[in-house]
């Protein structure tokens, strides 16, 4: 029997259709400003009190009873966030991609990314089935099967990604370890923001999702982390989260900066954008300002994200982050 909580009432390149996948279309990027504050000293420490009642984003709304403790995850950022604030234990399955930390890389029990199957999860008696954009099109006919079903789309900005932790903090009933999570996150997100301050505007910078020129446009998360950091974007403009560019309009915009999240994937290299016809007139190829990027720290949004902000810094101001 299936375990539900007290009360129901909350092909482009293998690579690139991954990452939009794990992204999905986002809004656009918010200002600065408009994150949430860091908490301060004196802010109280939240403790684990049940029943919970939250609501997905889907608006349907749960009452939990008791913590869960058989939590199935299709969400790589989720999956991590679980772990991060001590509710690993409680995750009994996860899909292929989550991969973070060790271990949820050693968990024996997977499901599939995309398309999952419905009985393969009855099987495992979940109390809470985590799904996300990827699995849009699957969470009514889980629903349908009775199973409780949580939906929660990739969070779109910085502040939004804090405020995850948080929420699945007091969810799983680890508010306090949720708060030191988000807490520090805060506190690095705007330490990188400060150090950047001072820059009137930042260099041109091209984001190379796949060596078939897929970027990352305004709207993504990728995206906005370059406007907050004050980059110019050569995607800009473009009319949806993950364009293709051609290598005409790359070397007409000439951009200063060079992410090569295909560095691994593609085996993607300043000696490899050298050899593309045209290239070597770009300012990043003839400086060597090309650098391999992680990408799986910049399309999941979990605690990592600050590692992507923090890195995307530091290539883009040497000088600033020394």
């Amino acid at each position: 029997m299936v375990r539900r909580p007290a009360l129901f009432m909350w092909l482009v390149p293998a690579f690139v259709a991954g990452l939009l996948a794990a992204c999905g279309d986002t809004k656009p990027s918010e200002p600065a400003a408009a994150l949430p504050a860091t908490a301060t000293a004196t802010t109280a420490t939240p403790t684990a009190t049940f029943p919970v009642a939250v609501k997905d984003q889907d608006g349907r709304a749960f009452t939990f009873a008791a913590r869960p403790t058989a939590i199935i995850s299709f969400s790589p950022g989720i999956t991590e966030i679980l772990f991060a604030i001590g509710a690993g234990p409680q995750v009994i399955a996860a899909d292929q991609f989550s991969d973070f930390p060790p271990e949820a890389k050693a968990l024996k029990t997977r499901v599939k990314y995309t398309n999952p199957d419905v009985e393969s999860a009855l099987a495992l008696n979940p109390d809470l089935v985590v799904m996300s954009r990827a699995q849009r099109t699957s969470v009514e006919r889980f629903r349908a099967a009775g199973l409780p079903v949580f939906y929660a789309p990739e969070p779109d900005t910085l502040g939004a990604v804090v405020e995850s932790v948080r929420m699945w903090g007091h969810l799983t009933g680890h508010p306090a370890e949720a708060e030191l999570v988000a807490t520090d996150m805060r506190k690095r997100i705007d330490a990188t923001l400060a150090m950047v301050a001072s820059v009137p505007e930042g260099p041109r910078a091209y984001y190379e999702l796949s060596d078939s020129l897929f970027s990352v446009g305004d709207q993504s998360f990728i995206g906005s982390m370059l406007t907050l950091l004050k980059a110019k974007n050569i995607a800009t403009g473009a009319p949806t989260s993950f364009p293709q560019l051609t290598a005409e309009a790359v070397i007409a915009r000439d951009p200063q900066v060079i992410f090569l999240a295909d560095a691994s994937s593609a085996g993607q290299s300043l000696e490899t954008l050298k050899k593309r016809p045209g290239w070597t007139s770009i300012s990043a190829v003839k400086d060597g300002t090309v650098h391999p990027v992680n990408p799986d720290i910049g399309n999941r949004p979990g605690p990592r994200i600050v590692l992507a902000l923090e890195e995307l810094g530091r290539l883009l101001y040497p000088d600033l982050f020394r």
